[in-house]
This record gives C-alpha cells, sequence and structure tokens, in this order.
C-alpha cells in the first residue's frame, strides 16, 4: 500500500511541475541552448524533486537508521543540484566538492566504507583506512555524477535509475537486506511515476538535484551490500551500474584526448552519436523529438542485459569480471563503429 500511494504522490507532484510549469525559465532557456541539448523547449528540471519528496515521505514508513542515514547524507548533494536548478550558477567544482562531502557523511553516520573491490593490488592499498574511506568517497561522487551525465535524452537517467534500483532489489533480497530492498522499490516506484511524464515526450526532466541524489542513493546501497557481504561481487554490481559509469568513463578519456577540461560539456555522448545515428540511418525523416526517445529505447537493452548478468552472477567473482571486460569491449567497439558510420556518411561534424 505504501509504495501504490508513493507511486501517485509522484505521479501528482511530477506532474504539477509540469502543469503549473514550475521552473527556473533563465535555467530552462540556457539548458536549451546548451551544447549538449538535446531538446528544444524551455523545460523545467525540478522533476527530480518532484519524484524525491516521495521517497523522502516514504522512507519514515521504512523505520531503518541505516536508510535515514543515506538520505541525510544526501542532503548537501541535493541542496546544490537543487540550486543550479533553481537558477543559481554553481560551478561544477563545487557541485563535486558537495558530492564528496555526501559521500563522506555517508561514511560517518553508516560507519561504512570500501575494503575490498576483487582486485587484490587494489584490496591492499584498501586495507589503509584513510585511503580506504578516499576511495570510496570518490567512488559515490563519480556514480552520482555519472548519473546527471546521461540526464540527457527522455527517459534515459530516469529508466536507468530504475533499471539500476531494480537490479540493487534482487541482490538485497537474496542476501536479506530487506531495509534496502525497500529503499530500492521506493525508488522504482517514484521513478516510475517520474518516467511517465518524461518519456516518451520529455515534459519535465530529471534535473541535477534528481540525477545526482538518485546516484548518490544507489551508489551507497552498493557500498553497503559489499561491505556487509563480502561474497558480493564488486565486479558484478559493477556490471548493474555498468551504462552510466562506462559512459562516464568514456566521456574523461574523450575529453583528456582532445584536451579539454573533463567538466566542458560536449556533444559526444553514447546517446548523442546514437540519436544523431538514427537520423542518418532514416536519412533526415526521423527529426530530433523522434530520434531522443528512440535512442533510449535503443539504450536499454544493453543496459538491462549488463544488470540482468550483474545479478545473475553476483556471486561469482571470475564470471563478472569476464563479463565486464566483454562488456567494456563490446560497447567500445560499438561507439568507435558509429563514429566512424557517421564520419563516412559525412553527416554533421562531430565536437
Amino acid at each position: 500500500m505504501l509504495y501504490i500511494v508513493m507511486f501517485f504522490t509522484s505521479l501528482t507532484f511530477t506532474g504539477a511541475v509540469y502543469y503549473f510549469g514550475l521552473m527556473s525559465k533563465e535555467k530552462a532557456t540556457e539548458a536549451v541552448l546548451a551544447k549538449q541539448a538535446s531538446h528544444h523547449l524551455p523545460t523545467s528540471r525540478l522533476g527530480g524533486v518532484a519524484s524525491l519528496i516521495p521517497v523522502f515521505i516514504g522512507i519514515f514508513f521504512i523505520d531503518s537508521y541505516i536508510v535515514y542515514s543515506l538520505i541525510i547524507s544526501s542532503g548537501i548533494i541535493f541542496l546544490s543540484g537543487l540550486l543550479e536548478d533553481l537558477g543559481y550558477k554553481i560551478k561544477p567544482i563545487f557541485r563535486l566538492i558537495c558530492a564528496l562531502i555526501s559521500g563522506f557523511i555517508a561514511i560517518l553516520c553508516t560507519g561504512i566504507w570500501l575494503r575490498e573491490v576483487d582486485l587484490t593490488i587494489v584490496s591492499l592499498v584498501l586495507s589503509i583506512t584513510p585511503i580506504a574511506i578516499v576511495f570510496t568517497t570518490f567512488c559515490s561522487t563519480g556514480v552520482a555524477h555519472s548519473f546527471n551525465l546521461i540526464d540527457g535524452l527522455n527517459g534515459l537517467a530516469s529508466g536507468i535509475i530504475i533499471i539500476v534500483s531494480v537490479g540493487l532489489y534482487f541482490v538485497a533480497v537474496s542476501v536479506s537486506e530487506l531495509e534496502l530492498a525497500r529503499l530500492c522499490l521506493l525508488i522504482i516506484v517514484c521513478v516510475f511515476a517520474f518516467f511517465i511524464w518524461n518519456f516518451p515526450r520529455g515534459l519535465v526532466f530529471l534535473g541535477d538535484a534528481g540525477a545526482y541524489t538518485f546516484g548518490h542513493l544507489l551508489a551507497w546501497v552498493a557500498i553497503i551490500l559489499i561491505h556487509r557481504h563480502p561474497e558480493i561481487s564488486a565486479w558484478a554490481i559493477l556490471c548493474i551500474f555498468f551504462w552510466p559509469i562506462m559512459d562516464t568513463i568514456l566521456a574523461i578519456y574523450r575529453r583528456c584526448i582532445n584536451r579539454t577540461s573533463i567538466d566542458q560539456p560536449d556533444r559526444m555522448h553514447y546517446h548523442h552519436v546514437i540519436m544523431r545515428g538514427l537520423i542518418l540511418l532514416s536519412r533526415n525523416r526521423f527529426t530530433s523529438e523522434i530520434a531522443n526517445p528512440l535512442a533510449t529505447v535503443v539504450i536499454f537493452p544493453f543496459s538491462i542485459c549488463t544488470a540482468l548478468f550483474g545479478v545473475i552472477y553476483i556471486l561469482d567473482t571470475k564470471s563478472s569480471f569476464i563479463l565486464t571486460v566483454f562488456f567494456s569491449m563490446l560497447f567500445t567497439a560499438i561507439y568507435i563503429y558509429l563514429i566512424y558510420f557517421i564520419r563516412r556518411k559525412n553527416y554533421k561534424k562531430l565536437n
């Protein structure tokens, strides 16, 4: 009953954001004009806030100290994202610092950090507590930012959040972490309600507050699971989070190669390339409004597949490692081919 009520609460709040046009018009216009923009009309970025409010309400019914701790720790990163969504220009470095602070607060509240990641050399280093704490905060920060980076297509970020949450839900249930499972289920129903408004027409967006906060919460569900259950493979968890993490790694690599700042946006994210590839394949019969949600549909099977294998092999480190390597190679090969294909057809200059 709780989840049904929270679903309709999220659905109503998100709908209200759309119908009443709750947004920073300056920020919405800036988002349309941004280099990485994939939409053409000013759209509210407060959908994430609307879907997070039911999550914050729902956790009181879960009544779990560990869940309370995660919500408390997300406060700083949520606030920095909210200020950005409201039109206050919060520099990327400040948002990064806020994400690091949120990660550190989570460690203080839970007493949990990563000591083992199924990689011998790294695990030896993580035996040194200060290094392990710093490593954990950077991991949670990286995951939070990765979800924000994929918030570029209709339904993509929210859909991936749902996929990752479903994966973590099954993992949590399998090891009897029912409090974490309930949190994942709460996130699923609230984000799915948002998804209905966001896909396929992009009537409202997650924004920084939503993407950062949901990313932070899911990262910490994974960290707690790995900490409490050493039998869980960190590589399998990586498979569950595969798409946002790999897209972020690719973005950092691409910007380093091009000698540009890693916090500078571009239109070379995987979803941008797929979107332009679809327009090309359709011989321009697909407008960007059609290619936008269609690119999300193309991405979902890959993300579902990696998450599914992550759940299946959650206790099998060797198989999970092999799958991670295989999916990474496939991910990279497809991206390289798409770039080659688009350039060969002389379809717009990619930059």
